[in-house]
């Protein structure tokens, strides 16, 4: 059996022969860096995208691996944890409770499921999953303080490969020493077949920028992202991830599911993680109220739909997002999501069409519809039908 050993040489010290960035340094050796010009937001070709019966699949950046837009979230249901030696685990009835679940998500077209060691769930998804393996993501993040290696070690044993294996990057300005020395661990793993895509979970915009130069061979991102976030940050992040072709996938799109909370009309019977609203980790300040308040009626709500539907309506619009990644407790809460794809997709359609009937009326008429001083709307209307032709 194929086994990661530590890293001899640390591997920072590449960063230190030149004034190049350690991916930039690593690239050029390989004789294939490219430029290329920098595009603003929303300037980038749309995330390919297939549908299989419900259910729309997004590509991961430039693998191979198309990930359902809804995909199923590591966290556990407070409810039902109880503490043991190394983390938590479920009751038997929590425990169960989630394995039907998890089962229902896969027969609905979901197809990556996030797990957390340390919640116990390891063995329980490996049960659950093993009828559709072949079809079925396994996301990862290692939990406890051991060497990736054996991290990727144990989870490769036990599930045949790791689909998706991220390293979590704390604050600061630049990944350190100990990050590329994982990071060379975890390429090894991917050149090995140990591991398909490689990543890296943050919550701070300035490790992102920096692992996007640094980290060569990066394939995604798992980071919070929801209406309040999008609003609030990763406004330089975003096109350089964009241009970078790297795979975007948003967790906590529901920030916890707290949004759910801002919601009188909201479905009965569910249990967020947490009940404020705040950007990133619970250390920080949850957002004043009347800040929320402000910001959701900018979400474009529909009348019928509720506030958790509109959240992730908002984040699968997002036509760089590959896709979103809520936690899960109950059968209600999957169907509000998966509804909430099933209206996107709808609203995607219609405004799809009505663009290109605009597009050929245009067309048609040689532009001579609009007054003069309003053909520049012209341009905007058939972009999205030449694109959508394309």
């Amino acid at each position: 059996m194929f086994c990661l050993q530590h890293p001899a040489v640390p591997s920072d010290s590449i960063g230190c022969m030149s004034d190049l960035s350690r991916r930039a340094f690593l690239t050029s050796t390989a004789g294939s860096l490219a430029a290329t010009a920098a595009p603003t937001l929303g300037t980038n070709p749309a995330v390919k995208e297939l549908r299989r019966g419900g259910m729309t699949y997004r590509k991961l950046g430039q693998t191979d691996i198309y990930v359902s837009m809804l995909s199923f979230g590591s966290h556990t249901d407070p409810r039902f944890k109880k503490k043991v030696e190394h983390g938590n685990v479920l009751t038997e009835e929590g425990q169960l409770k989630r394995n039907r679940l998890l089962a229902r998500a896969l027969d609905m077209g979901v197809n990556m499921v996030d797990t957390y060691e340390n919640e116990g769930q390891w063995e329980q998804v490996a049960k659950v999953i093993k009828p559709k393996r072949q079809s079925t993501l396994v996301s990862i993040c290692r939990q406890f303080p051991m060497f990736v290696g054996e991290n990727i070690d144990r989870a490769a044993k036990l599930y045949g490969h790791v689909d998706l294996y991220r390293i979590y990057v704390g604050e600061g300005k630049n990944v350190d020493s100990k990050i590329l020395a994982d990071w060379d661990v975890l390429r090894k793993a991917k050149e090995a077949g140990k591991v398909r895509s490689i990543g890296i979970a943050t919550h701070d915009e300035s490790m992102m920028l920096s692992a996007l130069k640094e980290l060569e061979g990066i394939d995604y991102f798992m980071f919070p992202y929801n209406f309040i976030h999008a609003r609030a940050d990763y406004m330089e992040f975003l096109p350089a991830a964009q241009k970078a072709g790297v795979g975007l996938i948003a967790i906590k799109p529901l920030a916890a599911g707290s949004i759910v909370k801002l919601d009188p009309r909201g479905i009965q019977g569910t249990h967020p993680e947490r009940d404020f609203v705040q950007l990133y980790q619970a250390k920080y300040k949850p957002l004043h109220p009347a800040v929320v308040a402000e910001i959701t009626k900018s979400l474009e709500r529909l009348p019928d739909e509720t506030l958790c539907q509109a959240a992730l309506r908002f984040v699968y619009s997002r036509q760089f997002m590959t896709c979103a990644m809520p936690g899960m407790f109950e059968d209600q809460t999957l169907d509000e999501n998966h509804a909430a794809l099933t209206r996107h997709l709808e609203l995607s359609r219609e405004e799809r069409a009505a663009l290109n009937a605009a597009a050929h009326l245009a067309k048609a008429t040689r532009q001579a519809w609009l007054p003069r001083h309003y053909r520049w709307l012209d341009q905007r209307w058939s972009k999205p039908c030449q694109q959508q032709q394309g």
